[in-house]
């Protein structure tokens, strides 16, 4: 296949006769990529999309065209999400087009005829929906039963619309319907339900429109209104039977580059074993994307933090080793971590962060974005690298918040490892690691070789206590049920909680643990006021609080604060199971 020129006519493959004009975009979800296909008869637009700019563009090409030789236009949508229909509804320049026809799915129709917000996505992305009427129902319920024909008007000219099943193999068939494009070549739709309920797939030629068929399990889509499991599987099975069949070469997606049908075939293939693992996937609603939105930020703040630490004591570390001539190890150790890298993506998303609050962009592309960004974090960051000289828990920690965020945003639960703990014990660990150090002086002196002399210098020179001018008050109670507890996670939130009052210049803290009714709690108390505890970073302890399966309570104490963590003991939920 030879590839596809951007905003150019060329001949479309397998019809003669007849040209296509791609307009084509990088994937995101302000707009979709369009298709302007022309024949001598008829012109058929894919997919108008969302930006006016676009239509602008693709309004220009057709007003040529019909100038050049008057035809109907027929506007095609693979489904309504906004993305791809948006102009259609708002642009003055589709409504003008004199001899023009909308052909719809039969449910994406009513969804623009009855102004579905939800069907269209228009919730999500907060875009104004002004409903239209639909010249043609798409495949309409019912349309796999029986063969026939119908005559639909194009603008004054009668057109025969056909409908039929066509033999996929292996004694499976797919509804079709059909209409005459040029000589003997012809518009076929395909349902192809799953994304949304109203999907299709358009066929003319060698040319198969694919819309969001090939996005339909990527985080942020699977799980939107309409999506549908059962119905996605079965649909990438007839298209994976189509294109097996040939007489497909290129696969035009709603977003992103052409793709031959060898690739698409590859894609949607695997596409099968991802889908397989969404089962019980959660509904992508406005709800789910403003908590998810303030997920991201919170969840940036803290690996922004993390990394800091991280950057700046290797950076440090380096530094004394060159200066006590071990360059090798300085190198090893730059080598760790792109920090150029991870400040840009992180300053990427900071500025990405202060548009939304100017209002320039919502919600959604917050989460989309930090998606995107804990992702290529996740690819640079080298835990076991990092582990070898810094504290394990900054290793871990890091670890978990881009592991839980891209779950999040999957649509799925964290995972929540529960377990009987002793709190009083699990609290005594974390308190005790405060002034613990990880170095072991003997580790220098017992080197046997120049390698392991250095890396056990490089680990004493990184080890920072942050909490040497913290004095810790620890009251373990008495008779303590035991608890039901993600121990790690609790790990983990105790000692963010601590570092957070010691970075804010507290120089004593009490912490305490009891039981009240069914319920074990750990009470940390510091006096003094404490400014680092931000509205976001209490909604930080609180999220994380719930992850390691309790309920935590921030209130003031005094001039300071009081933090509750509560968590159910055994027997209580042992009684309740």
């Amino acid at each position: 296949m030879a590839e596809m020129e951007n905003q150019a006519w060329q001949p479309l493959p397998g019809v003669e006769g007849v040209k296509i004009y791609p307009f084509l975009r990088k994937v995101d979800i302000i707009s979709s990529n369009s298709y302007l296909v022309a024949a001598p008869g008829l012109i058929v637009v894919v997919d108008p999309g969302g930006l006016p700019e676009q239509a602008d563009i693709l309004l220009g090409e057709i007003s040529r065209l019909i100038t050049e030789k008057p035809r109907p236009v027929i506007v095609c949508l693979t489904h309504v999400h906004l993305d791809h229909c948006s102009q259609l509804l708002s642009h003055p320049g589709f409504r003008k087009i004199p001899l023009r026809i909308v052909a719809v799915q039969e449910q994406g129709a009513q969804a623009l005829e009855n102004g579905d917000r939800a069907a269209t996505i228009a919730d999500l992305i907060q875009h104004d929906l002004e409903r239209t009427d639909i010249d043609i129902r798409l495949l309409p319920a019912g349309c796999d039963t029986a063969r026939r024909k119908e005559e639909v008007n194009l603008c004054g000219a009668s057109c025969t619309m056909c409908f039929d099943t066509l033999k996929i193999g292996e004694g499976r068939t797919l509804p079709r319907q059909y209409m005459p494009l040029h000589g003997e070549s012809m518009i076929e739709f395909f349902p192809t339900p799953g994304h949304s309920p109203d999907s299709i797939c358009i066929r003319i030629g060698e040319v198969l429109f694919t819309g969001d068929l090939v996005f339909a399990t990527a985080p942020g889509v699977a799980g939107l209104k309409g999506w549908d499991l059962k119905a996605l599987l079965a649909s990438l099975d007839t298209m994976i039977a189509l294109l097996s069949i040939g007489g497909i070469s290129v696969c035009l997606p709603g977003h992103g580059r052409p793709m031959e049908a060898q690739m698409m075939l590859r894609t949607l293939t695997a596409m099968k074993k991802e889908a397989a693992s969404l089962e019980g996937i959660e509904s992508i609603n406005p709800a789910w994307v403003k908590e998810t939105a303030a997920y991201a930020g919170d969840l940036m703040d803290e690996v922004d933090r993390l990394f800091t630490i991280i950057a700046g004591r290797l950076v440090y570390v380096a530094h004394i080793m060159d200066e006590l001539e071990e360059s090798g190890e300085a190198d090893r150790l730059r080598g760790m971590i792109d920090s150029n890298l991870v400040d840009e993506l992180l300053s990427d998303f900071n500025r990405f962060s202060l548009e939304y609050h100017s209002g320039q962009v919502l919600e959604i592309h917050v989460a989309l974005k930090a998606n995107q960004i804990s992702q290529k974090l996740e690819r640079i960051y080298r835990g076991e690298l990092l582990g070898s000289v810094l504290d394990l828990s900054l290793v871990r920690r890091v670890e978990r918040l881009l592991l839980d965020y891209t779950i999040t945003f999957r649509g799925f639960r964290p995972q929540v490892d529960l377990e009987p703990t002793d709190i009083s014990i699990a609290a005594g660990k974390v308190i005790t690691a405060l002034s613990c150090p990880r170095y072991h002086d003997e580790s220098i002196i017992e080197a046997e070789s120049e390698e392991e002399f250095a890396r056990a210098l490089a680990l004493r020179i990184a080890s920072v206590n942050p909490f040497e001018n913290l004095d810790v008050a620890y009251t373990p109670g008495l008779d303590i049920p035991i608890a039901l507890m993600d121990t790690g996670r609790f790990a983990d939130l105790l000692m963010y909680v601590l570092e957070k009052i010691s970075v804010a210049g507290a120089t004593r803290l009490s912490l305490g643990t009891g039981t009240t009714g069914n319920m074990v709690w750990i009470q940390v108390k510091s006096p003094g006021p404490l400014q680092a505890f931000s509205e976001r970073v209490q909604r930080f302890i609180t999220r994380s609080g719930r992850l390691s399966g309790g309920k935590c309570t921030i209130s003031p104490e005094g001039n300071g604060m009081s933090i509750l963590l509560e968590y159910p003991s055994v027997n209580s939920h042992t009684q309740d199971s």
